[in-house]
């Protein structure tokens, strides 16, 4: 995994472009690029503490977004233009909506939702629940 490019949002995330291509061939890739950065979870977020105790509880301080793009069977002398379309698609499509004020709080909005729509996908890192 190589870092290819990092991107400082208006709202003060980092956002990291990093590159996962590889060999499929002797003459084809696989161009794929991953778009990461994490987002700090706060209390104010949540309408109520409790809420925040549970994602918080099951996700640690932070929330990762991580987004994919690919391309498979990529001819290797188009490998660099291809990642380069990856990018600016990316760019285009969603830089916009990851710079906005709230998308923090919208993400950790949807990591609850989510938590509380499938609780038997989740354990909860609090220390209580550890046995010894």
């Amino acid at each position: 995994m190589k870092l290819i490019e990092e991107i400082k949002l208006k709202n003060g995330l980092d956002l990291k472009i990093f590159d996962l291509s590889r060999s499929i061939a002797a003459d084809t890739v696989k161009v794929e690029i991953s778009i990461q950065t994490n987002v700090s979870l706060e209390e104010s977020f949540f309408i109520n503490t409790e809420d925040y105790v549970l994602v918080k509880n099951i996700m640690g301080d932070e929330l990762a977004y991580e987004h994919t793009l690919e391309r498979t069977f990529v001819s290797k002398k188009n490998e660099d233009l291809t990642r380069q379309e990856l990018i600016s698609t990316f760019k285009n499509n969603s830089l916009e909506y990851l710079s906005a004020v709230n998308f923090a709080k919208k993400m950790a909005l949807s990591k609850l939702r989510e938590i509380k729509s499938n609780p038997h996908k989740y354990r909860s890192r609090a220390k209580s629940d550890h046995k010894a």
